[in-house]
């Protein structure tokens, strides 16, 4: 993640490593079938985006430190709160 990282990017473009804020990643021992990965490839980038930003206002507001891991719970939280709010529009 990081402000203006993939701004008039195609796939397979190189990234400027200096506009990288955070990585996130699973570890080497996952693997594709895992709940974890799976969980991720349903969840949009802007969720992610959105779930970090509340995290790191929250750090802030609270002058606390937050694991990185509630990113994927918080964006999991956003990803399942706007499909059944899409749901009811539809």
């Amino acid at each position: 993640m990081g402000r203006g990282l993939g701004f008039k990017q195609r796939s397979r473009n190189n990234i400027n490593e200096n506009l990288i804020e955070k990585r996130f990643s699973l570890s080497s021992l996952d693997n594709e079938e895992s709940p974890v990965s799976q969980l991720l490839s349903n969840i949009s980038l802007e969720d992610i985006r959105v779930a970090n930003k509340i995290l790191n206002y929250t750090e802030d507001i609270f002058n606390t430190n937050i694991s990185d891991s509630k990113i994927i719970t918080l964006s999991n939280h956003i990803h399942s709160a706007l499909e059944r709010y899409n749901s009811v529009l539809s």
